[in-house]
């Protein structure tokens, strides 16, 4: 969770200075918010007497630190001029999405738990997870929801819910019969084949220990034994699926907050005179380590985080993303940290990981600091074949586009792509780098929500409910806000989670979203998009394709699509991968880039359908001949 109490950000340096005050009163009083690594330069900066901070310029040639190591190389790199970029927002846009909520048979609601002990986890809300659990073709949808404090306390929570897509925009709960009714204090949810039968699993990341739900593969699940591993006891925030050692196994990365306890819950923040008391700064929570929960094939886990080379406990961890960031086909690591360095795992090919974060220019903002990380998606917004990173950060803040200059360097590129003014006003959560109007180009989208919902009666202008954002891609990786993208984007809502798939199976993405204390929305995409291909990569003996890649040939021009875990915030989306060709009439090709190398290619495949792509036979399929997967 993030910084609670923030004015809207002062100009430039005017903010660097007051941060830095915000940040060195909060060392006296709260101890270290984080604990620095020595090796970087930017974990310590010097104050000048006026209280400014001697910084780089923002924009302009300069050396990055030399980085060693395989994932990066010995190198120096000129990062680019860029100009800021603030367009209006246009009026009249090709993406639009209808709110089908109402009448589709999802009547599930969510529980925070708020109460006026202001529990600190009570705040974060709770993801959602799409997936095909029963075979049919069709994208089902699993929301997770927390409850009221203490864990033994009287709730009004329902618990978690399963749907099952019955076409037409019907939906019908199914979640007794399938034995998935969690009522614990469930704020992330991931979804993968864990046990290698070739049906989908789900993972529940809690307050109090995780749960692991092993799909029968007959439209019900049995819950994983206590002593397996999977049910790790902490704080955790979200989680994604990786096989990481490359052993056909599905392993699971798990993001922790912090430690707390109903002791810490003591402490009063607010205006005790006026009785408004709200949550605390979390700076006043411990950070803690996240697990790298290594899957041993016999239905147990092992904490792999030391020998995998990535042990911090630096971090608040919330949003993770698996995906290949490095170009190497092997699935890296990229984690959204509050008030803390977000981490960059580079993944070796050996079982184990570089630590890239402090030389990658992904931990920080381009000022050095950091940020409120919570959302967190990666995709090749500007068509060089490079993913960038994206995470959503605290109101009075930005959003933050990390461009992918090669190497596993990243540079904040915000201000250029357009999105910083806009961005700003609100606190960000959920979030997708997409094609929404399958001109081929990655879109950007932010659901947004306060975490108090009392700061007027402080005097402060910060409502609880804030609008989502939507931003198109202009084809160079710049960004315009969407001035009319439906009516769900017109109103304000308190969002967290939100997962993004093709549910009416129309070729475009539709989106559902996870909304504190009240129902979702269930948001289909009706954008005038253009022409599509999706791809469903199917790797041998049930093994993963996380940290493969999708490449469809056209046009003279390669788009590329990652094949991620993870992503978004505490969420799980459809596994399918949906490329939008804009007017393009034609494919060449489709190659499938799998984990640890290999390639297969789809010749001439027709659009505006489906494909699936198997690894066993890596010689070119022509459309039509598909192999059975």
């Amino acid at each position: 969770m993030p910084t609670m109490h923030r004015s809207p950000r002062p100009p430039c340096r005017a903010w660097l200075r007051s941060r830095a005050i915000v940040s060195a009163v909060a060392l006296l009083v709260l101890g270290p918010a984080c604990s620095p690594d020595p090796s970087s330069d930017l974990s310590s900066s010097s104050t000048v007497a006026d209280g400014s901070l001697d910084l780089p310029a923002a924009t302009g040639p300069r050396p990055h630190p030399a980085a060693l190591g395989s994932g990066m190389g010995s190198m120096a790199v000129d990062l680019p001029e860029l100009p800021e970029f603030e367009p209006p927002p246009e009026q009249s846009s090709t993406i639009r999405f209808r709110d089908a909520t109402d009448g589709s048979g999802i009547d599930f609601e969510h529980r925070s738990g708020n109460s006026p002990e202001k529990y600190f986890p009570t705040a974060n809300g709770s993801g959602v997870a799409l997936l095909d659990f029963d075979g049919d073709g069709r994208l089902d949808v699993y929301f997770a929801t927390t409850r009221e404090l203490p864990l033994d306390a009287p709730s009004s929570s329902k618990g978690n819910r399963l749907y099952r897509n019955l076409g037409g925009g019907r939906f019908e709960d199914v979640t007794e019969s399938a034995g998935v009714g969690y009522h614990g204090f469930n704020h992330g949810v991931c979804s993968g084949d864990f046990d290698g039968d070739g049906t989908p699993d789900l993972y529940l990341a809690n307050f109090g220990p995780n749960v692991l739900y092993l799909n029968n593969g007959d439209g019900t699940f049995r819950a994983s034994p206590a002593g397996s591993g999977a049910d790790l006891d902490a704080w955790s925030s979200g989680a994604s699926p990786i096989d990481f050692d490359g052993d056909g196994l599905l392993d699971l990365y798990v993001t922790c907050y912090g430690r707390w306890t109903e002791a810490d819950a003591e402490r009063y923040c607010g205006d005790r005179a006026l009785g408004v008391r709200t949550y605390c700064s979390p700076l006043s929570i411990s950070p803690s380590r996240d697990f790298l929960l290594r899957n041993r094939g016999d239905g147990t886990f092992e904490d792999a985080s030391e020998s995998a080379g990535i042990l911090r406990d630096d971090g608040r961890g919330l949003g993770v993303v698996a995906a290949d960031l490095n170009g190497d086909d092997l699935p890296d690591l990229y984690v959204a940290n509050d008030l803390c360095p977000n981490f960059l795992f580079l993944n070796r090919g050996d079982g184990t990981f570089e630590d890239a974060s402090e030389l990658s220019g992904a931990s920080r903002s381009e000022s050095g600091f950091d940020q409120a990380g919570m959302g967190v998606d990666a995709e090749d917004v500007t068509g060089d074949g490079l993913p960038e990173l994206l995470v959503t950060n605290f109101r009075g803040d930005y959003n933050t586009l990390y461009r992918n200059l090669g190497r596993a360097i990243f540079h904040d590129v915000s201000a250029w792509a357009g999105i910083v003014n806009d961005s700003m006003p609100e606190v960000g959560w959920a979030c997708a780098l997409a094609d929404f109007d399958n001109d081929s180009w990655p879109d950007m989208v932010a659901f947004n929500g306060h975490v108090d919902d009392n700061l007027p009666l402080l005097g402060q202008d910060a409502p609880y409910a804030e609008p989502a954002k939507l931003w198109r891609n202009l084809g160079d990786g710049r960004y315009r806000l969407v001035g009319d993208a439906g009516p769900f984007f017109a109103g304000a809502h308190a969002c967290r989670g939100a997962a993004f798939g093709d549910l009416d199976d129309d070729g475009d993405l539709d989106i559902v979203v996870s909304r504190m204390d009240s129902p979702p929305a269930l948001l289909l995409n009706e954008s005038e998009g253009g022409n599509w291909i999706r791809i469903e990569p199917v790797p041998s003996g049930h093994r993963s394709a996380i940290g493969g890649s999708v490449e469809v040939h056209a046009g003279g021009r390669v788009i590329r699509r990652l094949i991620k875990g993870g992503g978004s915030y505490l969420s799980s989306s459809d596994p399918r991968i949906l490329v939008g060709l804009g007017d393009l009439d034609r494919v060449d090709r489709v190659v499938v880039r799998w984990p640890g190398g290999g390639r297969s290619e789809l010749l001439e495949p027709e659009l505006g359908r489906s494909h699936r792509v198997p690894q066993d036979d890596p010689t070119p399929v022509v459309a039509g001949e598909e192999r059975a997967g």
